[in-house]
């Protein structure tokens, strides 16, 4: 009877310390995981510019809504794009287009200007397949050849684009609820409210399922004398994340998007429709 208590002790002695070394186990796990979250979390806002224009316009000024907020600490409207951080892609050739912000009746605006903004056409290289044997450091590297006119030989036309990246924005972001809070376009009129999308395309823009948020409208201030048939087309995007990191990356965004094609010379203000996307991702 003795040695069967001492053994029934002995293992409940056991499955205590089991349990102890699970409990502790588990706690380091979900600490690591917190530290872990802790240390991956990005704040970030991310925006980009493409512009395209089929033929060469002169006397450029473009004035385009960049994203913005009011600081009350200073009274002012102010934007969240540092040129010092801007990279550019296609965008200035010949050194000859100015790119900068600006305040435009009290709001930033992103103004580029140049004498002339020739277009980027480039060949159309086509897949090269590589044979059963065949070694690819013996087949030719195709290279890309550009010119400032459409022809049969450089029939692509190319976007000339600006990108920022900026990781640490300094607090979370508001992705359910920017307006107000965030910063947007501006300045913008906000047109229509929407939610609970099926998905698909309204209005020229994709739409996820249950996607929520606002059809807007913001101002493009435009200068430029062109042949009746050109075509201008100026994309512009912006969203705010939070991300981080448990057992994967997870992340919340806001977006907005602004497009539209421009027809001919321009010489005035153009109200652009776009769409701010809200509350997408996990919560």
């Amino acid at each position: 009877m003795v040695d069967l208590l001492n053994i029934a002790g002995k293992i409940i002695i056991a499955v205590f310390v089991l349990i102890v070394i699970v409990i502790l186990f588990f706690a380091a796990i979900i600490g690591y995981m917190g530290i872990s979250a802790a240390e991956d979390k990005q704040t970030v806002y991310d925006y980009s510019l493409a512009l395209s224009t089929s033929g060469p316009i002169d006397n450029v000024t473009l004035l385009i809504p960049v994203p913005s907020y009011y600081n009350a600490n200073t009274g002012q409207n102010e934007t969240v794009i540092n040129m010092s951080q801007v990279s550019f892609n296609n965008f200035d050739r010949d050194g000859n287009i100015s790119v900068k912000t600006e305040q435009v009746n009290g709001v930033p605006m992103l103004n580029i200007s140049a004498d002339r903004i020739e277009p980027i056409y480039k060949n159309y290289i086509e897949p090269i397949a590589i044979m059963p044997g065949q070694n690819e450091s013996e087949l030719p590297h195709p290279t890309h050849v550009y010119s400032n006119r459409y022809s049969e030989d450089t029939p692509v036309l190319v976007a000339m684009e600006l990108h920022m990246y900026e990781s640490d924005v300094g607090h979370e972001i508001d992705t359910k609820a920017p307006v107000g809070k965030e910063p947007l376009f501006m300045p913008y009129r906000i047109l229509e409210n929407f939610s609970s999308s099926e998905g698909g395309i309204t209005d020229g823009y994709y739409l996820s399922e249950g996607a929520s948020g606002s059809f807007i409208e913001v101002p493009f201030i435009l200068s430029y004398t062109a042949g009746d048939d050109n075509v201008l087309t100026i994309s512009s995007e912006f969203e705010g994340s939070n991300q981080w990191w448990v057992l994967g990356w997870q992340w919340n965004v806001y977006r907005e998007r602004v497009s539209h094609v421009f027809t001919g010379e321009a010489d005035g203000t153009y109200w652009v429709k776009g769409v701010l996307v809200t509350g997408e991702g996990v919560y």
